[in-house]
């Protein structure tokens, strides 16, 4: 397993490989995002300081009959140009949805 087969099977550009776990039936692929793609959601800047993490698993597509998951530790990141403390943008998750755009489409 590589970062190669993460960004050609699943388009993931700024994260890196870290494990592969095989838990409950389930392929579960640990990645963090690499140092020099860490930015400051708000204004863009690369001048962050690591606030510490949030851990969230994603669901992807499957590989055979074994549901796949990307699990990873959300950087919090203060910004020294803009001063907000934010977690970082993921480029492969949407954004929550409102609840309204949720009840809309029903």
């Amino acid at each position: 397993m590589s970062t190669s087969l993460l960004y050609h099977a699943f388009g993931l550009r700024d994260q890196e490989y870290l494990k592969t776990e095989y838990k409950e039936g389930q392929v579960i692929f640990h990645v963090k995002t690499k140092e020099s793609k860490l930015r400051c959601s708000n204004c863009g800047s690369s001048r962050v300081k690591k606030k510490g993490t949030i851990p969230r698993e994603f669901q992807t597509q499957s590989i055979g009959l074994k549901p796949v998951m990307l699990h990873i530790n959300v950087q919090r990141l203060e910004c020294e140009e803009c001063g907000k403390i934010l977690q970082e943008k993921l480029s492969f998750a949407d954004k929550k949805k409102d609840i309204l755009e949720v009840l809309k489409g029903l």
